[in-house]
């Protein structure tokens, strides 16, 4: 198995267990999404500094790929923030696969590449699994257009482009150059937001640091590697962590701890892991 789908994978459970953690910390701990995003973007980096500097990183040689992809880093975080406070996990995860159809339909934009037909029967098949997928107990095709769900679908956008420039600058600059750099870049863009916590900043908690810090020690070694295997092959590292690892630990919360995280029925349930799969496997093939 080569490299950089080992390390697809371990970004994928990272990613899994960030985006429980994610939930809990914002149903639980810190009502404030932009504070929650840019301390949460902050450990991430303060917890990169030193292992960038124990393995020689250095200034980049070529800044424009990294200063494209921290600025879709910085809007990535915005967005991800405002659907973990949005959505259940066992929504949000799954949606993660409107990745691959994103990065795909950005090949045939950026690159100049073809679609075959069966490419895009597949893409019709995620985004009807997609409306399935947002089902809760009401079962209407309306609980996917929603805003909630479109927040999710930029965000999904925005991993995509910044797939797409990492992968570039990490061509260009080298692993860590452009792993610290493109978080250092994206965390001033994030300064940018402090009107809306410098308030509550002031107020801030050991446990909500604590929480955070979980949270970032999760996110730093799978930005890691997700680094790693988009230097490998962008497309299939992106299907691979888009594996709803989240939502298999979400569905466990709700049946041995329900009022923790989410709580639906099985039946809901059933319906939202049948898309999950279908979903998956149509991006598999599509990234193929």
């Amino acid at each position: 198995m080569e490299s950089y789908i080992l390390f697809a994978w371990l970004a994928s459970f990272l990613f899994g267990v960030e985006g429980v953690l994610g939930k809990l910390t914002s149903k639980h701990a810190i009502k404030n999404p932009w504070l929650f995003n840019f301390v949460w973007n902050g450990l991430i980096l303060l917890f990169t500094i030193p292992i960038a500097l124990v393995n020689h990183v250095g200034m980049p040689t070529a800044w424009e790929n990294i200063a494209i992809a921290a600025l879709f880093y910085a809007l990535s975080g915005v967005f991800y923030t405002w659907a973990i406070y949005l959505l259940d996990v066992s929504v949000l995860s799954p949606l993660f696969n409107f990745r691959t159809v994103f990065s795909v339909l950005l090949g045939v934009w950026l690159l100049h590449q073809f679609l075959t037909t069966q490419q895009y029967v597949l893409i019709g098949v995620i985004f009807i699994a997609g409306l399935f997928v947002s089902f809760d107990e009401y079962f209407k095709l309306r609980s996917f257009f929603r805003i909630p769900i479109l927040i999710a679908m930029i965000e999904m956008l925005i991993i995509a482009f910044f797939g797409v420039y990492t992968n570039k600058a990490l061509a260009e600059n080298g692993f860590w150059e452009t792993t610290l750099w493109t978080q250092v870049l994206g965390q001033l863009i994030l300064v940018l937001t402090w009107t809306k916590f410098g308030t509550d900043l002031r107020k801030i908690s050991k446990t909500q640091i604590g929480a955070l810090s979980l949270m970032s020690i999760a996110g730093t070694t799978g930005m890691i590697a997700v680094n790693k295997a988009y230097a490998g092959n962008v497309g299939i590292a992106a299907t691979i962590i888009s594996l709803p690892f989240s939502m298999v630990i979400a569905f466990l919360f709700a049946v041995f701890a329900p009022t923790l995280l989410e709580k639906h029925t099985m039946k809901t349930y059933a319906i939202r892991f049948i898309a999950a799969g279908v979903m998956l496997a149509a991006a598999l093939r599509l990234s193929a």
